[in-house]
């Protein structure tokens, strides 16, 4: 039976710089003129990396529009703060983070409820990156696998978040800053590690499973 999917794109080309400039842009540019060319800095550099990604051949669809326009979006919201347009009684530094911290807190709980109707999102959008065969994709482990693995991200976000919000609120912005970008790097990095080994040492069993190291080389990753 002929396998007529389309063939991810993986996930080739992207560039740790792309991830890093926007932290070392807003640190400096905050420290040395204002948040406001730090965030406009930040967010034209993120959306300058979302846009590179695509045109690297990464398929991402619906993704880059909705990225770009919840930057803008955070970007105009916190200028407007800081013009005193929009009077939310808090600092411009509280606006923009606290925007962050909604939307990791949003993402947790959208990827809960994926899962708890039965749809979990890695379920279907590994497959957008990698190519799996058929076969794997309608196994039950698979599905059973990949809910346990959503559920890593709903932890990861509002762990994170509500580790955020505290950092925010009991350290000078520096502090916060410098603290917040080392700790989500490396609490991130045992998430994604952890979910890999688990993914692939419950996918094994599977005839059909490629096994972790293709589906790396096939998102790119290797």
């Amino acid at each position: 039976m002929s396998d007529e999917r389309p063939t991810p794109t993986g996930l080739a080309g992207g560039s740790n710089l792309d991830q890093l400039m926007p932290v070392v842009l807003f640190f400096v540019l905050f420290n040395t003129i204002g948040i406001i060319w730090a965030v406009l800095a930040a967010t034209a550099w993120s959306i300058k990396a979302a846009v590179g990604r695509r045109n690297r051949g990464l398929a991402i669809g619906w993704w880059l529009p909705s990225v770009t326009t919840y930057l803008l979006a955070r970007a105009a919201v916190t200028i407007a703060a800081d013009r005193e347009l929009i009077d939310f009684g808090i600092s411009t530094e509280a606006v923009y983070f606290g925007i962050g911290f909604a939307t990791k807190f949003l993402i947790g709980v959208a990827v809960a409820v994926t899962i708890l109707i039965g749809k979990p999102l890695l379920s279907w959008a590994i497959p957008k990156a990698v190519r799996l065969p058929q076969e794997l994709l309608v196994d039950p482990r698979y599905t059973r696998t990949m809910a346990n693995a959503s559920w890593v991200i709903v932890f990861y976000e509002v762990l994170s978040a509500i580790w955020d919000v505290w950092l925010f609120n009991n350290s000078g912005f520096n502090l916060f800053f410098l603290a917040r970008s080392g700790t989500n790097f490396v609490f991130a990095f045992i998430c994604i590690t952890g979910t890999l080994l688990y993914v692939d040492g419950k996918l094994k069993p599977i005839e059909s499973y490629p096994g972790l190291e293709k589906m790396l080389e096939s998102a790119g990753r290797l």
